[in-house]
């Protein structure tokens, strides 16, 4: 397929320079502000919040009418730079929130960051996500926000199942990430600038059913600008009985 063609050519030496041009480029152009990690679109943050919390509102909703009620005592933020999403939003949803994060100094400028929430920071891992392993059974939910497009289709997945290991009975992943256009023609589109891919919803769903995961909710953001790609927001569980696959 292109897709698989595609990620033969960008591996063709393994994934080293994949995986160092988007390490580097963090490295290199990320302020440890809000406007920084949202590469100078900081004013699109309260919208952002606000709509992720009435998603999360929802998918509790309906897991909690399925029997399957979400706990709120644990989650991680994958991919949480400064805290951004901890501090506006999931320690308002959880009692604790741990962070993993692959660049140090982003990760050590979140305690000043967050503040007067600081109480909700549970642990710091720095890793990046393909190399992360949650704690099995230990988290309610686990969000990943606009940073899967730094992950190979073949990591997505794997991250996806350590994910599910990391999950208490009834806890869910929800991924919110750019995405390409319903009727994209292609499946990936790559910014040559930081090593980056976003999906279609297409490739997307593929991924979520390779790592055996069933959709509890999915829903875009809305009034997004124009001139933004959409973004669109997963909820998403192990499908009953395949919680243990391997990687």
């Amino acid at each position: 397929s292109t897709t698989a063609a595609f990620w033969g050519k960008e591996l063709a030496d393994g994934g080293k320079v994949w995986y160092s041009k988007a390490e580097d480029w963090w490295v290199h152009n990320c302020e440890t502000t809000i406007d920084g990690v949202l590469g100078g679109f900081g004013n699109l943050d309260p919208d952002d919040v606000k709509q992720s919390a009435f998603f999360f509102r929802d998918v509790r909703k309906l897991c909690a009418q399925m029997k399957t009620p979400v706990q709120t005592e644990r989650c991680l933020d994958g991919g949480a730079g400064i805290g951004r999403v901890t501090r506006n939003l999931l320690s308002d949803l959880f009692q604790v929130v741990d962070l993993v994060e692959g660049n140090q100094r982003l990760l050590d400028a979140a305690p000043q960051f967050l503040g007067e929430k600081l109480s909700s920071m549970g642990d710091r891992f720095c890793s990046t996500l393909q190399d992360f392993v949650p704690k099995e059974g230990h988290y309610d939910c686990i969000w990943t926000q606009w940073v899967v497009i730094y992950l190979t289709d073949a990591d997505f997945v794997r991250y996806l199942r350590r994910c599910s290991r990391g999950l208490k009975p009834g806890g869910i992943i929800v991924i919110k990430e750019n995405m390409l256009q319903a009727d994209s023609p292609t499946d990936l589109l790559k910014d040559e600038d930081d090593s980056s891919v976003t999906r279609s919803p297409r490739l997307m769903k593929h991924i979520f059913k390779q790592a055996g995961l069933e959709m509890v909710l999915e829903r875009p953001q809305q009034n997004w600008g124009s001139d933004m790609l959409p973004v669109q927001m997963y909820a998403l569980r192990p499908v009953e009985g395949r919680k243990q696959v391997s990687q």
